[in-house]
């Protein structure tokens, strides 16, 4: 879905937002944690679904689920520009 350019920062091009399935916002934020904490944080009967990051900690928290060291992949994809992060700092509250 994203395309990444040369060696310069990266930038992305045609990169396509989803809708979250739970709350029907259109995703800005895409993300990534590992199988093992989607599954302990998100229902079953949304597991395969696109979940916005806001709804995910929604689950998470009400799972009591601690995840903020467990995101490897962060990107915001706006209508001008997409920009990848790269954590510094991550703590549960």
């Amino acid at each position: 879905m994203a395309e990444k350019l040369g060696n310069s920062p990266t930038v992305f091009r045609n990169f396509k937002r989803q809708k979250c399935r739970i709350c029907g916002c259109e995703e800005k934020f895409n993300f990534h944690v590992p199988d093992e904490i989607w599954k302990k944080a998100v229902p079953a009967e949304h597991r395969n679904q696109v979940i916005c990051l806001s709804c995910f900690d929604s689950f998470a928290r009400k799972e009591n689920i601690a995840y903020s060291e467990e995101i490897t992949d962060l990107l915001f994809a706006g209508d001008k520009a997409a920009v990848e992060f790269e954590p510094k700092s991550a703590k549960d509250i």
